[in-house]
């Protein structure tokens, strides 16, 4: 299989940002073929992309201590070591491989976290970029994310595995209230916290002078998709683009460690853009691993990822996508948040009775209800978050980054 001729260019930059002594996120660039892989970049590295393809990874590690630093370096190495291995392939084989090199990753940092007691508990975000044509596979676990800047426009092609996206999306705030949102330290998975991980899987085709973005939520979080999309119109040069998007995250007290990866992509294996090229979040389908003997008749896509299967604890545990996003969620969303809000005003009425007549009715979710007074669901915001744990979601705090916060205080 030869590759079509597409040329990258990649540079990558982590920081320790202005308030954590260490920096728990892991970046890694890394042509498959064997050309290079590297993890501190001195400026931007030209290549041509191969038969083996080539991998773009960023890492948010967590758990305290050092453990955040090792859960996110063992994802990164666990992640190439697996794609690095596999023989060249058509895309849906190569996007199977990197779907179960995040799910090889998550089980060498779950084994170790329960084999030692110093770092019990780590996790770490993913979010893993790879291609070996002309279409990237985007593989996502948390809220690190990629974005496509293309035609002056800057898109964003994962989706947060957060309580906080799941709350835009139902329409319950705006991007721009999730930034203050009190919660938004709650995230749905993260590789090394649980026995298995549902690899959320997106594509997009490329075209030329595409730049792909990936980062931590120690950008995205402190700094608007606006504030990006204009650092990238500014500055062509990737690793000014680069400076200059950290400082941003800098300038508003960086208060996370700050990672940030750029790929822009040219060539004649290419097309290049129209007016209407639009990027948006498209799922990635390739199908199950081929295992002999195997019987995955009547599962989506004929694989048992999308259903709840049971944990090491013997636990339902579903992916995000299990949790139901129809309409009557969506309002169950909205008006959760409403009773969030309401419930800090004077005269509210949390805590009273379900009903007039004292009588509830339900809204029907997927493998759960609703609790609902008036046909309006009273439910307050946290509680949605242990809602979603009953349909199978998991919820990984990340306090000890809050504590940190508290104690170690601004840096100097």
């Amino acid at each position: 299989m030869s590759p079509p001729d597409i040329q990258i260019e990649v540079f990558g930059k982590t920081d320790v940002g202005l308030i954590r002594e260490h920096n728990e996120d892991t970046l890694l660039v890394a042509d498959l073929g064997g050309g290079f892989k590297e993890s501190h970049l001195d400026g931007p590295v030209p290549f041509n992309l191969g038969d083996h393809g080539a991998l773009f990874l960023v890492c948010d590690g967590m758990g305290g201590a050092a453990a955040g630093e090792v859960a996110s370096q063992m994802a990164v190495d666990a992640i190439f070591d697996v794609l690095a291995a596999a023989d060249p392939q058509p895309r849906d084989g190569f996007a199977r491989a990197l779907r179960r090199a995040v799910e090889t990753a998550n089980e060498r940092i779950f084994q170790q976290s329960r084999d030692n007691q110093n770092e019990r508990g780590m996790g770490t975000t993913c979010t893993a970029a790879a291609l070996n044509d002309d279409t990237l596979v985007v593989a996502q676990i948390g809220d690190s994310r990629c974005y496509v800047f293309r035609n002056g426009q800057l898109a964003q092609v994962t989706k947060d595995q957060s309580l906080a996206w799941q709350l835009i999306e139902a329409g319950a705030m705006t991007p721009e209230d999730a930034k203050a949102f009190e919660h938004a330290n709650i995230i749905l998975q993260a590789l090394g916290v649980q026995e298995r991980v549902d690899v959320v899987l997106s594509q997009v085709t490329l075209r030329k002078g595409d730049v792909v973005v990936l980062c931590s939520d120690g950008l995205h979080g402190p700094v608007v998709d606006q504030d990006i999309q204009d650092v990238l119109t500014v500055e062509t040069d990737l690793r000014k683009a680069a400076d200059g998007l950290l400082h941003k995250a800098l300038e508003r007290d960086g208060p996370d460690n700050i990672t940030v990866v750029l790929a822009r992509f040219d060539g004649a294996g290419l097309a290049a853009p129209s007016a209407e090229d639009k990027v948006v979040f498209t799922p990635c389908d390739p199908g199950p691993d081929p295992v002999a003997g195997s019987d995955t008749t009547g599962l989506p896509g004929g694989s048992d990822r999308d259903r709840g299967r049971p944990s090491g604890s013997g636990v339902v545990v579903a992916s995000p996508s299990s949790i139901d996003t129809t309409e009557e969620t969506s309002a169950a969303a909205r008006a959760a948040a409403n009773h969030a809000h309401d419930s800090k005003e004077p005269g509210s009425t949390a805590g009273r009775a379900p009903g007039e007549d004292g009588r509830a009715t339900r809204t029907r979710g997927r493998g759960f209800d609703l609790p609902t007074r008036n046909g309006r669901p009273v439910v307050a915001l946290f509680f949605l978050a242990l809602l979603a744990a009953t349909a199978g979601g998991i919820f990984v705090l990340k306090c000890e980054r809050n504590q940190a916060v508290r104690s170690e205080g601004t840096k100097p």
